[in-house]
């Protein structure tokens, strides 16, 4: 079933966006769960354009932060690594709840500092529930 068929599916796919985003969250109790269910929820929708999409904004910033995370090791040799490690902290949970915000309201965009390795297409804007 396609986004564009019906405010119904338009709530269902921004609400199953919203927490795909949120799901990055959950790295913070286990790490691997902080990827591999974002990216399991992605892979289990991604027939859905709007959740595709949403799907490629989620991994594009789960791999920029891995290779921020990496240079942030490498710079902790010399002390301002933790420094940056600590801002990127801080920044992820910034950017993973305005993104989970983003896809509730139906915005296709991606989060500040995320590398673009995967292209992210606009699609048509959704209406807002209430404003058909």
């Amino acid at each position: 079933q396609s986004v564009f068929d019906g405010m119904t599916a338009n709530i269902d796919s921004r609400n199953y966006s919203m927490l795909m985003h949120f799901a990055q969250l959950l790295c913070f109790v286990l790490p691997v769960f902080g990827w591999a269910v974002p990216l399991a929820m992605w892979l289990i929708r991604k027939d859905d354009e709007y959740i595709d999409q949403q799907g490629r904004i989620v991994c594009n910033w789960i791999l920029s932060s891995l290779l921020y995370t990496l240079i942030g090791i490498v710079l902790a040799f010399i002390l301002i690594g933790f420094l940056w490690l600590f801002a990127l902290f801080i920044l992820s949970i910034i950017f993973i709840i305005m993104g989970g915000i983003r896809a509730k309201d139906g915005e296709i965009r991606n989060y500040p500092m995320s590398i673009p390795f995967l292209t992210v297409r606009p699609i048509p804007a959704l209406p807002r529930p209430g404003n058909p």
